[in-house]
């Protein structure tokens, strides 16, 4: 199971378990599950999908490492 937190424009706006992320890349959709590789991505517009829930974003970064997603977005 992933940990995940989303904070957009100084507030928190997810925090807790996914079974998958997906992320809006630079280079096309990114799909984060549990033991993925650590890294770190630039977001573009779109949305970040945790689990079933769509939330919209202009831009942004994401990380991953030891099974926890941090994305911070505008």
């Amino acid at each position: 199971m992933l940990r995940v937190r989303l904070v957009h424009a100084h507030q928190q706006v997810f925090h807790g378990p996914a079974a998958q992320v997906v992320l809006p890349a630079e280079w096309g959709e990114l799909s984060v599950l549990e033991a993925h590789a650590p890294m770190l991505c630039v977001l573009t517009q779109g949305s970040v999908q945790i689990d079933e829930t769509r939330f919209p974003v202009r831009r942004g970064l994401a990380g991953v490492s030891h099974n926890m997603v941090t994305i911070v977005t505008s």
